[in-house]
């Protein structure tokens, strides 16, 4: 962002160029955010899976724990 200043300290002339790298900046921020809502997603259905298993809905698996019938 150094650069966006000193482009905002030449004036007028580098807004073209102070947009592209705003744009680049929110394309960032927002790839972050698409893989933000992933791992939210994935705790989601991992809280669902743990909320069935309790409650008898759904036998608890794992694949981190190897089983007789896993070889």
């Amino acid at each position: 962002m150094k650069e966006y200043v000193d482009l905002c300290l030449i004036g007028e002339s580098s807004i073209p160029k102070r947009k592209d790298i705003l744009k680049i900046k929110k394309d960032a921020l927002l790839e972050q955010m698409e893989q933000l809502q992933k791992c939210i997603d994935y705790i989601d259905w991992k809280q669902q899976f743990y909320d069935d298993v309790l409650s008898g809905k759904t036998k608890y698996f794992s694949n981190l724990i190897k089983t007789n019938t896993q070889k």
